[in-house]
């Protein structure tokens, strides 16, 4: 009997909690006066949108307010907490006139008379962009330069030609970026056409421009033929379960992966930490790409190369080299590990990981730089020391010849 008592007991007591989460979706407030308008008093127009400012309505139950207008037909809403008084719109895709409906909603869902608002967006991110691009020939391909004043967030679609002349995207660029430049490559001399549209996170998207474009030849040099080196001076490459090996070995991975790069160690003397390898040829070199261990702990962070060099020697290199930089080595160049968001360091943006996954590069003076031995020097690293860990370079050529 107990047991029956005790089955209708938990039975009743799941109907009561059943009927319970029933009820608590409906409004917990049962005030059936709607509030007061809003007040509006400031309509600020920004790229694609506008800052509305305004006064609430002095109302115990207000919860939020709510803006409502039309884009290309389609409604659109946007909210603002009673702790504000601003809304932001944005994503509008044209410069001219948009009504506004604002109203005051309070915790039972009741909802103001609306007050109507007109904005006139300024030039949206999307036009700003497209009308800011240009394109030159650059090493393998083409290198595009864009201006983005607001930092919204879009996409920049590159589209070039196959085997059978048919268009096909061939790239996309993403990025938050005031205004930057970056080279879309891998192409043979002679011209080909490259066309460009630009995308924003709500779809709004530009016309289609086209460059003619002759990208300047280079091949890439064989990572067969790479050797390592050790000379006078240089740092050890083996910390942590570096090999200097992994970074020609065509992988750009992460830790957890395995045999990721070279690694100098943690103890640092505060002078600039270098290694030294053979290019396998004498080479007359175009640009160089170094790339980060590819994982969050290393992406702008740890001994990950910040500030670094790259410098190169044609003279034969023997075991025996005092190692010494001068007057046998001269620099080719300085490289700057930029991070996009300038957030610190633990903190990453998916414009952060995806500059990472780029890589960095160094574009070289056309016939500038001819060599076949090669020294990397670290300068600064993310911790402020100069130890360095990386996980892949790699070197391209307009003419390359056989070592001797």
């Amino acid at each position: 009997m107990k047991s029956v008592s005790k089955t209708i007991f938990s039975m009743l007591a799941l109907f009561c909690l059943y009927a319970c989460s029933e009820t608590e979706l409906q409004p917990i407030e049962k005030n059936t006066k709607a509030p007061g308008k809003v007040n509006v008093t400031d309509v600020e127009n920004t790229p694609g949108g506008a800052i509305i400012t305004y006064t609430l309505p002095s109302d115990p139950d207000l919860l939020y307010v709510m803006a409502r207008y039309e884009e290309k037909g389609a409604p659109r809403e946007f909210k603002a907490s009673f702790y504000t008084n601003w809304l932001v719109i944005d994503g509008l895709s044209r410069e001219e006139e948009y009504t506004v409906n604002l109203t005051a909603v309070n915790r039972s869902g009741k909802a103001s008379e609306a007050v109507q608002v007109k904005i006139i967006p300024l030039k949206p991110p999307v036009r700003e962009v497209f009308e800011s691009l240009k394109g030159m020939p650059t090493f393998g391909g083409i290198e595009i330069s864009y201006e983005n004043s607001s930092g919204a967030f879009v996409a920049i679609g590159v589209l070039t030609t196959d085997a059978e002349g048919a268009f096909y995207e061939h790239d996309t660029y993403y990025s938050s970026q005031p205004g930057a430049k970056f080279s879309v490559r891998g192409f043979d001399e002679g011209e080909r056409e490259f066309r460009l549209y630009v995308k924003d996170k709500w779809n709004n998207v530009s016309d289609t421009t086209s460059f003619k474009i002759t990208p300047v030849g280079e091949t890439e040099l064989d990572k067969s033929l790479f050797r390592e080196m050790k000379l006078r001076g240089d740092a050890e490459s083996t910390a942590w379960g570096g090999q200097m090996r992994y970074i020609w070995d065509g992988r750009v991975v992460g830790d957890a992966e395995g045999n990721t790069g070279l690694h100098t160690g943690n103890v640092a003397s505060g002078a600039p930490m270098y290694i030294t390898f053979d290019l396998g040829v004498v080479a007359t070199l175009s640009r160089f790409k170094l790339w980060a261990v590819m994982d969050d702990k290393h992406i702008y962070n740890d001994m990950s190369p910040r500030n670094y060099e790259v410098w190169g020697r044609t003279e034969p290199v023997s075991p025996s080299d005092d190692g010494d930089f001068f007057p046998h080595w001269f620099k080719m160049g300085e490289l700057e590990n930029i991070k996009p968001s300038g957030l610190p360091l633990g903190t990453l943006t998916d414009d952060d990981r995806a500059a990472s996954r780029r890589g960095d590069e160094l574009v070289f003076n056309y016939n500038e730089h001819t060599t076949r031995y090669i020294r990397i020097q670290c300068t600064r690293n993310w911790n402020g020391n100069t130890n360095m860990t990386f996980s892949e370079v790699s070197f391209w050529a307009t003419s390359i010849n056989p070592a001797n």
